[in-house]
Formats: structure tokens, sequence, C-alpha cells
């Protein structure tokens, strides 16, 4: 009975991290897929880097400096990850210098992510990013 128990909660540990997504590495906008616009500027162009460690997702995202500048990396804040949705936030210096914190939401779909955030009066935007080669 016992062995019978614990072989259980072994199967049920494993059926429950193998339905979580990892979405670690890089990833690049699906140009094919990004919004009109273009889902470039300050919430949805450059590159997403995720780690994910149990229900913890760290990275940061680069994009290209203004005016062609030199890559900004903004580091990934109060990352969540359960099952196919995540959650985070970046915080970045806007053009007053005064910081601005935009709030993303993502889900798996597929082989892509689709990743919906809201820079404040502009309205939600959607991209979806692929796995960058």
């Amino acid at each position: 009975m016992k062995t019978t128990l614990l072989a259980l909660v072994a199967m049920l540990c494993l059926t429950f991290a193998a339905s979580a997504a990892d979405i670690s590495g890089k990833w690049t906008v699906d140009a094919s897929a990004a919004p009109a616009g273009g889902g470039r500027g300050m919430g949805g162009g450059g590159t997403y880097e995720f780690k994910v460690s149990g229900s913890a997702l760290t990275g940061s995202v680069t994009t290209q400096g203004r005016g062609g500048g030199d890559p900004v990396v903004t580091q990934i804040a109060d990352g969540k990850m359960s099952g196919d949705t995540f959650t985070f936030s970046l915080t970045r210096n806007g053009r007053d210098g005064t910081p601005t914190k935009t709030e993303y939401t993502g889900k798996v779909v597929g082989d892509k992510l689709e990743i919906t955030f809201d820079m404040g009066g502009r309205g939600p935007r959607t991209i979806t990013l692929k796995k960058a080669e």
C-alpha cells in the first residue's frame, strides 16, 4: 500500500512538471504575425531571453538604443510561470527620464508565445514571439 501511494505521488509530480511549459531561451518578434505598426518600440520589439525555474520567470529584454544607439538590456521583474501562461514586468526610463513600468501577460501557443501589454494610453497590444535561431 505504501509503495503504491508513493508511486502515485511520484506520477502526479511528474505529470505536473511536464504540464508546465518551459519557455527558457531567446525569443524574437515574429514579423509575419506582428501587429500593424510592427511590434517595435519600447513595448514590443527586441530579443526576449527567458529563464524558468519552477514557477519563477527571470531574464531580460534587449532592444536597440534610440537613434541606432547601443543596445539597451532591461531585466525582467515580477516574473511568474503557471502552466502555459506567464506574467512579468519591465521598468524603463522614458524620454524624460521618468521610470515607466509595463506589465506583460503571455501564453504559449504551439511553438510560439503571445504576449499582451499596455503601455498606458495606447491600449493593449499583442505581439507574437518565435524561438530565436
